[in-house]
């Protein structure tokens, strides 16, 4: 009996395993595209940060060491990616006008402003800057005293622009497992934090955008024995809090890479696309790719 019965609870707690492990969601998207990136630049890889343009012809992407690319990105008649054209790549700088050093240089979230330049967030000296596409230091925001609370490998993932201009950072942690994640908003003069992300489980923000709808898109990661799988999740936002949480995608593990950057954008027939990054931590065992999907309609 003993012997039955523990055959039948290694069975059940089997087949949740292999069910968590498995089960993925995209109700709320349908898949476009996946293609594995490379460049010829041994900086390129760590690929934490994206945006890409209306209309889907430019990306930008900064990585773990400091370094910014751009690329043209190459489509098919349906809107699938074939291929991309990268630029040689941009090291960040200090204001000293040298590349940042290690301490200096995790570049996790991108913003692309419209005059052409980023803004880019860093964890382990946590703060955000702007930079030129040439990589050169124009400016740093007000910094929080929040910041240097937060963990050392787990800053500021997460940084994204509203429709109406408010600068938004999220970090990866928030520091117990019942708590929300805390955003930082930028008012001109200093970060404020009053809104902040519901926990679900065991996921972690690491990248977000606002859409052309004006909703606040996250990604978001959880890691299992060398594998990813990713979350992203929708919300409406307003003066108050997050509302109409809505989740669009999970990802099973090992489906995908270490995907860490989230593009929201509007292709050439105004449906909604996410383009999404992974960060291959200069691993051979990972790699970077880039996938997509469009947003399913309710």
């Amino acid at each position: 009996m003993r012997r039955r019965f523990a055959v039948a609870l290694s069975a059940a707690l089997g087949l949740g395993l292999f069910s968590f492990l498995v089960s993925g969601s995209t109700r709320g998207v349908q898949f476009v595209s996946v293609v594995e990136l490379s460049h010829k630049s041994a900086l390129f890889g760590g690929l934490s940060g994206i945006e890409v343009s209306q209309g889907g012809d430019v990306l930008v992407a900064v990585g773990d060491r400091g370094t910014l690319f751009t690329a043209v990105i190459e489509r098919d008649n349906e809107g699938r990616i074939t291929g991309l054209k990268w630029s040689e790549g941009a090291r960040l700088q200090t204001r000293q006008g040298v590349p940042l050093p290690p301490r200096m240089r995790d570049a996790e979230g991108l913003v692309f402003e419209g005059d052409g330049t980023v803004l880019v967030s860093f964890e382990g000296q946590h703060r955000v800057d702007r930079y030129a596409l040439t990589g050169v230091l124009i400016g740093s925001f007000a910094e929080a005293g929040n910041f240097t609370k937060l963990q050392s490998n787990s800053g500021l993932e997460a940084l994204a622009k509203s429709l109406g201009g408010q600068v938004v950072a999220i970090p990866e942690r928030s520091g117990a497992m019942g708590r929300p994640f805390p955003i930082y908003e930028f008012d001109g003069e200093g970060w404020r934090q009053e809104k902040s992300v519901p926990r679900r489980g065991a996921f972690l923000p690491v990248g977000a955008d606002f859409g052309p709808d004006g909703a606040l898109y996250l990604l978001e990661r959880d890691y299992f024995f060398s594998g990813f799988r990713s979350r992203v999740r929708r919300f409406s936002w307003s003066e108050g809090q997050l509302a109409d949480e809505t989740e669009l995608l999970v990802t099973r593990f090992w489906q995908r890479d270490n995907l860490e950057g989230i593009s929201v954008w509007s292709d050439v027939n105004g449906q909604t696309r996410l383009t999404l990054i992974s960060d291959d931590n200069f691993n051979a065992l990972q790699k970077s790719e880039l996938v997509e999907y469009v947003v399913r309609t309710p």
